[in-house]
């Protein structure tokens, strides 16, 4: 039987701060990390105040070479070379330079990086990959016809379906984009096609419409803002009318509802709107427009509602105001990462 190599998480041992820093590295992104470990973290930042700055510089420029190294995979994936032997390639470089980068690069291989970055705070392959993608905070617009246009949201990926496919559309990968398929003029009436949305086991058409869809993992959230859109699922298939919504996983496909359009479009005016949300999903919010992790650590925190609206260039404000009305312990430590308890 195959055993599980264990991971040794001692720092003492580590030859100067570069490696004591990737060795940090090493155990907050192993999957086994513990809220012992993010103590002890913050501890050791607090008795090596040189070294946590150091660290500071050590995660951008971890970043810095792994987006590098995420865009030259992702470059040659799209040559042809396939993913694995790419990535075996770079694992066995050990030369100087961006892959060796602080000595991390050869213990753990920087493709390995490029494609599970530590807390998300670089692109990934799959990200890189993508037709169209946006970055934490940011947003972005591309025309996919002459009458649809689709804007995303933060942490968004997309791809266009092949040219070959029945009808003109996308695949939501991940993340949220609004798509506004406008009325066809005239001379465009006569070769009008419904757009299509693939987002999971789903598949949105809409003639003339503006829906907005987010997928979080498994799970979308469909929002007809104007018009009619259908929803095609394997369990089953409903019609959105104006201000209705729906929810669908792969196992289920909840009852449509009520949705207020101004709530589910705010991001598009740059404002996150908490209507009686959980802090848990607040945290789960805010990490997706700010760099680096929040990290909830309190349970019964995460329980209590909140009811606030705020700019996303503040969203930082946010936690702010968690300590202000809950009396949160707020804990800041390098790479943006923030211990909210």
């Amino acid at each position: 039987m195959m055993t599980k190599a264990r991971v040794d998480f001692s720092t003492e041992t580590a030859e100067g701060p570069h490696e004591e820093a990737s060795q940090w590295l090493l155990r907050l992104r192993s999957g086994a990390a513990t809220h012992a470990d993010a103590d002890a973290f913050r501890d050791w930042c607090a008795k090596e105040p040189e070294q946590a700055a150091l660290l500071s510089g050590t995660w951008g420029a971890l970043r810095t070479a792994a987006e590098e190294i995420a865009q030259e995979i992702a470059e040659e994936r799209r040559n042809g070379v396939p993913a694995w032997a790419e990535a075996a390639r770079k694992q066995r470089a050990v030369s100087t330079g961006r892959r060796a980068f602080i000595g991390f690069a050869v213990a753990a291989g920087a493709s390995w990086l490029a494609i599970r970055p530590p807390l998300g705070l670089w692109p990934s392959i799959g990200d890189l990959a993508a037709d169209y993608r946006t970055g934490t905070g940011e947003q972005r617009r591309f025309a996919l016809s002459e009458r649809v246009t689709v804007e995303l949201n933060t942490q968004t990926r997309v791809d266009v379906l092949a040219a070959s496919t029945a009808t003109r559309g996308i695949e939501l990968v991940a993340g949220e984009a609004e798509i506004d398929a406008a009325t066809p003029s005239p001379s465009q009436a006569r070769y009008m096609r419904p757009v299509t949305v693939v987002a999971g086991r789903g598949h949105i058409e809409a003639a003339v419409a503006r829906v907005n869809v987010r997928k979080t993992g498994d799970q979308v959230c469909v929002t007809c803002i104007s018009g009619s859109a259908m929803v095609n699922h394997p369990l089953r298939r409903v019609t959105l009318k104006a201000q209705e919504q729906v929810i669908y996983d792969d196992r289920r496909v909840d009852a449509i509802a009520s949705a207020d359009p101004a709530q589910v479009t705010a991001w598009r005016r740059g404002v996150l709107v908490f209507d009686g949300v959980p802090v848990s999903q607040v945290v789960g919010e805010i990490n997706r427009y700010r760099p680096g992790k929040v990290i909830l650590r309190n349970a019964t925190l995460g329980r209590n509602r909140m009811q606030a609206q705020f700019p996303i260039a503040k969203v930082d404000d946010v936690l702010d105001m968690l300590a202000k009305l809950y009396g949160a312990h707020v804990t800041r430590l390098p790479g943006d990462i923030v211990l909210l308890s």
